[in-house]
C-alpha cells in the first residue's frame, strides 16, 4: 500500500489530504480536505488504480471533507475516469453533505452503495 499527501510524497503529520492507494485490491482510503489544491492527489491515485487489471474500487470517504466545488468535480471526475476505462467505482462511508451533493448530480445511483444502480459504470437507462 502507498501513501502520498497532498503537501509531499511522505505524509507530514497534518497534512490536507491523505491517499492510501491499495492497488491489490482495487481500494482507496482518502482522508482529509478534498479542495482546488489537493484535487491533483485524488486524480493521481487513480492514475495508479488504472494501470491494474481491478473491474471495481472501493474508494472509503470516511474521513474525507469535500470542502468545494473543486473537490466535488475531483470525485465527479475520478468517477468518469472509471467509465471511460470501463471500471466500475463504490464510495464507502460519504458523508451526508456529500450523498446530497452526490443525488443533486444523480451521481448517487451510481457512486453510493444501497441506491438504486449503484456501482454502474453507465448513465442511467430509460
Amino acid at each position: 500500500m502507498t501513501t502520498v499527501s497532498a503537501s509531499g510524497r511522505q505524509p507530514p503529520h497534518h497534512p490536507s489530504l491523505v491517499v492510501n492507494v491499495d492497488v491489490a485490491s482495487g481500494r482507496l482510503t482518502v482522508t482529509g480536505r478534498l479542495d482546488g489544491r489537493s484535487a491533483r492527489l485524488l486524480h493521481d491515485a487513480v492514475s495508479a488504480l488504472l494501470q491494474t487489471d481491478h473491474p471495481a474500487w472501493t474508494v472509503d470517504v470516511t474521513g474525507l471533507t469535500v470542502a468545494d466545488h473543486t473537490g466535488l468535480r475531483a470525485v465527479i471526475g475520478i468517477y468518469l475516469r472509471a467509465v471511460r476505462h470501463d471500471r466500475r467505482i463504490t464510495l464507502q462511508g460519504a458523508s451526508p453533505a456529500l450523498e446530497r451533493a452526490l443525488a443533486r448530480m444523480r451521481l448517487d445511483r451510481h457512486l453510493l452503495p444501497g441506491h438504486c444502480g449503484s456501482a454502474r459504470t453507465g448513465p442511467a437507462g430509460p
